[in-house]
Formats: structure tokens, sequence, C-alpha cells
């Protein structure tokens, strides 16, 4: 019987994807996989191994354990036992679809994509996870999770229009998700340019959500333990705009709810950014151990092999007092979608996007095919105004935001 402390943590997973694309609805995928990660404290140092089965367990920690002398001397230590909220984010009509189901609901989206345009594609798919974790400090947790994420996209002579979300229940009216793309593409047919110059701007939450991507980064723990984060120093200090207030909350039932971290911890809400000043930094327990600090609860896993990472479960942006942006800011510019931000530079900020979807003033005129320019620090200093409703795009809360002067290169 192995006899260090350690910890076991078990995933399963497994899924059905389907994809339309020319017209044509391409041979269906499954994905399917399920391992054991594991880790071991030795003299203070931790290591770790994974298997894919449960007989070769031991053959693993002993593994781990070979590894630890690897590892720097820290004060880690394993989650101790805790009581944690029980979530509703399983749908089993989700965990056992049949591909004839799962192509019935691409057939309805595809209904309301293809209302005006035949140039469309659509990709669905499903997973089940069940999780499972237990260590020597007494924690046993398990929990099982479910998701269909829905991705739809149009071209209608030019125009580009996209759906995209994922939920932990079967949703319904899938037409109208297609549709939606459908119409966005529709508005968008033979968009203008913006003259170069600087323009206040809307962003939609999806595109607030591929920008905050950008942003990340600096805000883990790790990145500020080697000072290679923007806001290493930041920490209590006003840095935004004091309208930004960002939260972390595991507790809320999305596709990346969880009852607790992959380390243990039971999950809570935490204040990241509260009106402009830099709260907290992400931490898992091996990141604070390095660091000396007493923090923990934001550990992901990656996969079975591989050993824990820190991350972020749900991010919530606060509302704010404005009822309709569109009306508050008649002339500015309201980005629907845009892509790029993979190549932004995710230290110092600064990022280069172009905009493939957006539209000025009440009448929507279509403007689109330009790059906008900026910096993610500074942007989210200058903010005009947020709107008091919030949107759900899969684990990412938010409502829309306005900004003020951003560089358009037409």
């Amino acid at each position: 019987m192995f006899s260090l402390p350690n910890e076991i943590y078990f995933v399963e997973s497994y899924g059905l994807s389907l994809m339309l694309s020319g017209e044509k609805i391409k041979p269906r995928e499954y994905n399917e996989r399920a391992g054991y990660g594991v880790r071991v404290l030795k003299d203070k140092k931790l290591g770790f191994s994974y298997c894919e089965k449960k007989e070769n367990l031991e053959k693993a920690l002993e593994s781990a354990e070979k590894t630890s002398r690897f590892s720097r001397k820290t004060g880690f230590t394993f989650a101790p036992e805790a009581d944690y909220k029980k979530m509703n984010t399983y749908d089993r009509r989700i965990e056992y679809m049949e591909p004839g189901e799962l192509k019935s609901i691409l057939e309805q989206v595809r209904d309301g994509a293809e209302r005006y345009s035949k140039n469309t594609k659509i990709v669905l798919s499903t997973e089940t996870d069940r999780v499972e974790l237990e260590n020597t400090e007494g924690f046993t947790g398990k929990h099982t999770d479910s998701s269909l994420s829905i991705y739809a996209e149009v071209m209608d002579d030019g125009g580009f229009g996209y759906y995209s979300n994922a939920f932990t229940h079967l949703p319904g009216d899938y037409s109208g998700m297609g549709l939606h793309a459908a119409e966005l593409a529709r508005k968008m047919r033979k968009p203008a340019k913006p003259v170069a110059g600087e323009y206040d701007v809307i962003m939609e939450t999806e595109v607030l959500e591929e920008l905050i991507d950008i942003m990340i980064p600096s805000f883990l723990g790790d990145w500020k333990r080697r000072g290679i984060s923007r806001l290493t120093d930041k920490q209590g200090k006003k840095f935004f705009d004091e309208k930004f207030s960002m939260y972390e909350d595991g507790t809320l039932e999305t596709v990346s709810g969880r009852p607790f971290d992959e380390e243990g911890t039971p999950s809570g809400r935490i204040a990241v950014v509260e009106k402009g000043i830099v709260e907290n930094f992400a931490y898992n327990r091996e990141t604070a151990a390095l660091e000396g600090v007493e923090k923990n609860g934001q550990c992901n896993r990656p996969g079975f092999s591989t050993p824990p990472a820190t991350g972020f479960s749900n991010l919530e942006i606060g509302t704010g007092n404005v009822e309709s942006l569109t009306d508050e800011y008649p002339d500015a510019i309201n980005i629907y979608s845009l892509h790029g931000t993979h190549t932004a530079n995710r230290t110092s900020g600064d990022f280069g996007v172009e905009v493939n979807a957006a539209f000025v003033g009440k009448d929507e005129t279509a403007v689109g095919g330009f790059m906008l320019t900026g910096n993610i620090f500074n942007l989210f200093k200058n903010i005009k105004g947020i709107e008091k409703r919030a949107k759900k795009s899969g684990g990412f809360i938010s409502p829309r935001i306005a900004f003020e002067k951003l560089k358009v290169v037409s």
C-alpha cells in the first residue's frame, strides 16, 4: 500500500460531433478518453505521473514519487476535507444522445441559417465529463457535467454572420440560432469601410470574451511571481476604469461551472477587479506554495496526463447603469465579430484585429473589413459606459461595453 501523501484525479470524457460544410454533413466523430493523474508529496517536493487503467495506479504513484526529486521544496499541502455545493450542470439527454438526434438538431440549425444563403458551416458537439478526486488529506469529491456546443456561420453576398454558444442542458429553438447567423450575414452584405481615425466602439459579449482572453494571463499568480505580468505590482491599486469589475464564480451553472476546483477547493465568488482596483490573482495550491502565499481555488487540468495548471472557471463582468449603449452613443461602431486576437501580445497587451461584422448608428449601417488596434489594458482604462443587462456566452457573462477612442485602420 502506498504510504506517502498523494492525490488521485480521475476523468472520463466522451462525446460526439457533427459538421455541415459545403451543404454536406461530414461523417460523425466520436471522442473518448479516460485516465488518472496522480501527485505525490515527498520531502516537501511534489511529483506527478499518470496512467490510463486503475490497475496501474500503484506504478503511477511510484513514478510520481521518483519525479518529485526534480521539484522545488515548498510548503505545499493537498486540499483538506471540505463540503461543496451540488450543481445542476448535467443533462442525461446530452450524455445519451444518439447520432440521429444530433443530426436532427443540426438540421434545425441549418433550416434557420439557410434562410437567405446556402453558404453555411455548422459544427455541433456534445461532451460529458465525469470527474473524481481524492487525496490523503481527506478530500473526496465527484461531479458529472454535460455540454452541447453550437456554432453556425453564414456568408451572404460577402456578408458574414455567426452564432456561437454552449449549454449544459438542451436549449431548444435551434432554428432561431441559425437564423441569428443568417440575419447578421444579410445585414452585413456589401459593408462600407470607415475612414481611418479614432472611434468610440461598443463591444458585444462574444467580442469581449475574445478580448478579455488577451488580458487573462496577466491575472495568473505564476505570471505575477515571475514578474512578467503587466499587473505584477498593481494588486490593491486602481489600474482600470472604476466602472470595470470582473469576478470569477465557479458556482454559476454554466459549461465552465464546477462545485470544486481540480485540486478539491470548493468553488466560490472571487473579485478579480473591483471598481477598477486589481483585487486578486489566480492561484492553485502549487503556484501559491511557490510564491509563499495563502491562496488557492483556481486549479484547472487540461487532462489527466498533464500536471495541474492555474486558470479561471466562469468569468463575470459587472453590469453598469446604461439602458442602451446604442441609444446613448449613436455614432459609435458596434462590433459584432472580429478575429486575430491570437496574434495579440499577451505580455504588453497590444493587439491588432480585423473586424468582419459591425454597425454604426440606429439605422445599423454595415461596416467591415477594417483593422482595430489598441492595447487591452488601456482599453479597460477608458470605458464610456456599460449596459444594465448581461448576456451569457458559455462560461463568460457580460453586458455590452462602450470604449473610448480606438484606432481604426481602414
